[in-house]
């Protein structure tokens, strides 16, 4: 799958079992509706893809249709939730591609809807979803503490009857956080989607800085390969409408403090998916944090995934929890939860 991506294997050099080693590569990744959306664009469906496995392409396409209805849905609900909110709404990743019709929302499944408001806002935002029916559910007084007062985002809040999850942020990179990211610029330079001035969107260029964060500084690892193909693709649509994107985007990583995150996440993309980066940003980058990052976001299928893989997103979590929180906290997180472990432990002894 990682050679077919990256274009070093056409089509039709694929044999019927490598296709269906590909499939199931794609569906550990998360990634198998956006593969069939891209196999029917370039129509290889028809002139490649052996018979039985076409069928999955069909339900691919007809699972993300339904999806997309779904998003579009469930962000009428929340618009209707939060309509007496004195403050923009903006809506974040993989919600505001399906809004904005954006490449990056082909075939994209996501599990929940990220939305941020400013943080004098979030009490009264919580307070409107809860009316609305999403409840936060039961936490143990450290996760409450960790979200309420370190985090970027209150705990995750799940609607009651329809189980669909938002994610209320109020910044878009944890307060605690070692590099220092000025989040609050790229809200403050937020815009409307459209006339109707509710849904909130960032500038092109922080769209893509955002999205680059988000997969560098967290351990979502087993999403990896999504999350750069949102990059690839994300990258390729701006560039394609401005030809001064690149320029504005490396000026605005200055500005934000995002520089070497998004040089080591278009390195990343180029690597995966051939992304015509100019080279210059992608040169002279540690290899060893990407090999790390390669390891731990390519295939997870058992006939193709890395020996290496446990130990690196093992690796890459610890850096991700050194990043997030001072030492101070950082020790506080380690142990209670070595502590967790610890009582699961001893739990499944006495069962």
């Amino acid at each position: 799958m990682i050679e077919f991506l990256a274009g070093r294997v056409s089509p039709r050099d694929l044999t019927s079992e490598a296709w269906s080693l590909m499939f199931s590569e794609a569906r550990q990744a998360g990634v198998l509706s956006r593969l069939g959306s891209t196999l029917c664009q370039s129509h290889a469906t028809e002139k490649y893809l052996p018979e039985r496995l076409r069928e999955h392409v069909s339900a691919a396409a007809i699972q993300v249709d339904a999806f997309q209805r779904d998003v579009h849905r469930e962000l009428a609900y929340i618009q209707s939730a939060l309509s007496g909110l004195q403050t923009p709404v903006l809506l974040l990743k993989g919600a505001s591609y399906v809004l904005l019709e954006l490449p990056a929302a082909t075939g994209r499944i996501f599990s929940d809807i990220d939305i941020l408001v400013s943080k004098p806002h979030v009490g009264s935002a919580e307070a409107n979803l809860m009316l609305g029916g999403w409840s936060t559910g039961k936490l143990d007084p450290y996760d409450q503490r960790y979200y309420r007062e370190w985090s970027h985002e209150i705990p995750p809040m799940t609607h009651l009857r329809r189980g669909t999850t938002v994610d209320l942020h109020h910044s878009l990179a944890m307060p605690t956080c070692r590099i220092r990211i000025d989040s609050e610029r790229m809200v403050k330079e937020a815009f409307p989607v459209d006339t109707n001035g509710f849904w909130w969107r960032l500038k092109d260029e922080d769209m893509l800085l955002h999205a680059a964060s988000h997969l560098m500084l967290n351990s979502e690892f087993d999403r990896g390969l999504r999350d750069l193909w949102d990059i690839d693709l994300l990258f390729r649509h701006f560039q394609s409408s401005s030809n001064s994107f690149v320029e504005k985007l490396i000026d605005r990583s200055d500005q934000i403090g995002l520089t070497k995150i998004i040089r080591q996440a278009l390195f990343l993309a180029n690597h995966f998916f051939q992304t015509p980066v100019p080279e210059k940003l992608i040169s002279n980058q540690d290899g060893f944090f990407l090999n790390l990052m390669i390891c731990a976001s390519s295939t997870r299928h058992p006939e193709t995934r890395s020996g290496w893989l446990a130990i690196s997103c093992a690796l890459l979590t610890y850096r991700e929890m050194y990043l997030r929180l001072p030492n101070r906290l950082l020790a506080l997180h380690l142990a209670h939860k070595a502590s967790e472990l610890f009582k699961r432990t001893e739990e499944k002894k006495q069962v």
